[in-house]
C-alpha cells in the first residue's frame, strides 16, 4: 500500500471568540444577561454597571420619586420586610442546623409560624423519645425525610448505618409517624394514605382501606371495571371513593410546612402598550442595568497614545516606560473587549425590537381579537423580511418574553406551524390547541369527547380538517388527560 502526502485547499468557517460571545449575548434573556454582565464586570475593570430596578422614573420630579419609592416599598416589599423583621431574633443562627439548635429556638420558630418540617418533627419527637439511643435514631431518620414528608431511606439501610437492629429502627419510625401530621414518615404513597386513614373517621373507611391496599394503581389509571369485579362495587361507588380520597387525603403531607424557596419571576424583555389605536414598543429597563466604559481608563489610554506620539518616553526610565507600556497594552485589550460587549448589546437590542415590530404588524388580528386569529409564522419568513439569517432569528427569540395587553407570552409562541386546509388556507396549530382546550373545558364530564369526536367537531363547527392522531398529539402537549381519565361516573 503506497503512502503519499497531499496538500488540499478548502474553505472552512471558524468562529472567533468574539463571534461566540456575540451569539451568546443574543441568546440570553434579561435575567440571564444581567447575571452574565455581573460576572463580566468582575473580570473587566473598565466596565461600569449601574443597577436601576426602577428606571422609568427619569421624567419624575424629586417629590414624585420619593412618593413612588414609598409606594414600591409598601406594595412590593412588605412581605419581605415582614419576613426578615420576624426573623431578626434568630438570624445569628442561620448557619446552625436544626439538629444543633436548642429546643428554645425551635419553640420560638414554632410560635412565629416559620418552622420547617424537620424542626417540627424534632420538636415533637423530643417529647416522646425515651432515651438517648431513640433520640439518635430519630434525628437520623428525620434528617432523611424529604420536603414532601417521605422517608428517603429504608429501615434496613438506617440500621446498617447506625449499627443497630432493624427492629429498633422500625419502632422509632412508628413514634415519628405518630407524633406528627398523619402521613409524614411514610416510605411510599400507599403507606402515606394508610397512615392518614387511621386518623380519619369516615363511613367508607373499610372500602377505602381495600382500595388503597390492593387497587391504588388501577384507581390512578381509572380501571374501574377491574376494581368493580373484585370489590363488588359499582362504577359510581368507586368514583365516590376516589373523590373522598382526593378531598380528605394529602399525598404530600410535608408541603403544609413553611419551606424557604426561590420565586421564579417572569421578566419580559419587551413591553408593548396600546396608545389610542397604536401599539408602542418599550424596552423592559426595570431589570436591565446601565452599562458603560469608565471614562478615566479611556482618558488614561488616550494620554498614553499622545505621549507615545510626541516621544515623551524620555521623561521616564526605560524600566518604568516598559511597565507603563505593558499596563496600557492590558488596558487597551480590556477597553476593546468592553466596546465589543456594548456593540453586541446594541445589536441584540435592535434585533429583538425589529422582530417584535414585525410580529406586531403580522399578528395584528391576534392583538385585537384573540388566539383564534393567530396566524402561522415561520422563522424563514421573518428572516427574509428583516434581511437576517434564520439562525439569528432563532437565537434572538430563545427564552425571551414579551408583555402584551393580553398578558405575557414567549416570543416563540408567535412562531407556529400551520395545517394546510382544502381551501389552501393555513391554520395555526396554536389556534387548534386553543379550540381543543375550549371544547374540553365545556364538555359533559360524564360523556367527555374522544379524540375522534374532537376532530369531527373541529371539522363541522370550525371548518378545520385535522386528523385524530393530530388532536391526540396537541392534547398531550397541553397535558390534558385522555377521555378515559376525564370521564366521571354518576
Amino acid at each position: 500500500m503506497e503512502q503519499n502526502l497531499l496538500m488540499v485547499q478548502k474553505q472552512t468557517l471558524q468562529l472567533s471568540p468574539q463571534m461566540y460571545q456575540s451569539i451568546k449575548i443574543l441568546q440570553l434573556n434579561s435575567i440571564e444577561l444581567n447575571c452574565w454582565l455581573e460576572k463580566e464586570v468582575q473580570d473587566n475593570p473598565v466596565l461600569e454597571i449601574n443597577f436601576n430596578p426602577i428606571s422609568d422614573q427619569g421624567t419624575m420630579s424629586d417629590a414624585e420619586k420619593k412618593r413612588d419609592k414609598k409606594d414600591v416599598i409598601g406594595e412590593r416589599d412588605v412581605a419581605i420586610l415582614d419576613y426578615f423583621s420576624s426573623r431578626k431574633n434568630f438570624i445569628k443562627d442561620q448557619n446552625v442546623s436544626s439538629f444543633e439548635q436548642g429546643p428554645e429556638i425551635r419553640v420560638q420558630k414554632w410560635a412565629l409560624g416559620k418552622i420547617s418540617l424537620s424542626e417540627y418533627l424534632l420538636l415533637n419527637f423530643g417529647v416522646m423519645a425515651r432515651d438517648k439511643l431513640e433520640t439518635k435514631i430519630g434525628e437520623y431518620l428525620i434528617g432523611n425525610i424529604d420536603n414532601n414528608g417521605y422517608l428517603a431511606i429504608s429501615c434496613q439501610e438506617a440500621a446498617q448505618d447506625l449499627n443497630i437492629p432493624e427492629k429498633k429502627v422500625r419502632q422509632v419510625l412508628a413514634l415519628i409517624q405518630n407524633c406528627s401530621i398523619p402521613g409524614i414518615g411514610a416510605r411510599n404513597l400507599k403507606e402515606c394514605l394508610l397512615l392518614q386513614l387511621k386518623h380519619i373517621k369516615l363511613p367508607e373507611k373499610k372500602a377505602l382501606k381495600k382500595l388503597i391496599l390492593f387497587h391504588l394503581d388501577r384507581l390512578s389509571k381509572k380501571n374501574f371495571k377491574d376494581i368493580e369485579r373484585e370489590l363488588h362495587l359499582s362504577c359510581s361507588e368507586i368514583q365516590h371513593l376516589s373523590d373522598v380520597l382526593r378531598k380528605n387525603f394529602d399525598p404530600k403531607p410535608g408541603r403544609t410546612f413553611f419551606q424557604e424557596y426561590i420565586t421564579n419571576f417572569s421578566v419580559p424583555d419587551i413591553i408593548v402598550k396600546k396608545n389610542n389605536d397604536r401599539y408602542e414598543i418599550l424596552e423592559s429597563n426595570s431589570f436591565f442595568p446601565d452599562i458603560k466604559i469608565n471614562s478615566l481608563y479611556e482618558r488614561m489610554l488616550l494620554d498614553y497614545k499622545q505621549a507615545e506620539k510626541l516621544k515623551n518616553q524620555e521623561l521616564f526610565s526605560q524600566e518604568k516606560w516598559s511597565e507603563i507600556k505593558t499596563t496600557m497594552k492590558y488596558l487597551k485589550g480590556k477597553i476593546d473587549s468592553a466596546r465589543w460587549i456594548l456593540k453586541c448589546l446594541e445589536q441584540r437590542r435592535n434585533t429583538i425590537i425589529n422582530i417584535t415590530r414585525f410580529i406586531l404588524m403580522y399578528q395584528h388580528d391576534f392583538l385585537e381579537k384573540g388566539v383564534a386569529y393567530l396566524k402561522p409564522l415561520s422563522l424563514e419568513k421573518v428572516a427574509q423580511s428583516l434581511g437576517l439569517n434564520k439562525s439569528t432569528i432563532s437565537r434572538a427569540i430563545k427564552s425571551k418574553k414579551i408583555q402584551l395587553p393580553r398578558g405575557i407570552y414567549d416570543l416563540k409562541y408567535f412562531f407556529s406551524i400551520g395545517l394546510a386546509q382544502d381551501n389552501e388556507e393555513v391554520v395555526s396549530n396554536e389556534k387548534i390547541k386553543n379550540l381543543i382546550r375550549n371544547y374540553i373545558e365545556r364538555e359533559n364530564f360524564y360523556q367527555p369527547y374522544s379524540d375522534q369526536k374532537l376532530a369531527e367537531l373541529l371539522q363541522e363547527k370550525e371548518e378545520i380538517k385535522v386528523a385524530r392522531r393530530t388532536v391526540a398529539k396537541y392534547r398531550q402537549l397541553m397535558n390534558i388527560p385522555s377521555v378515559k381519565l376525564r370521564r366521571r361516573y354518576k
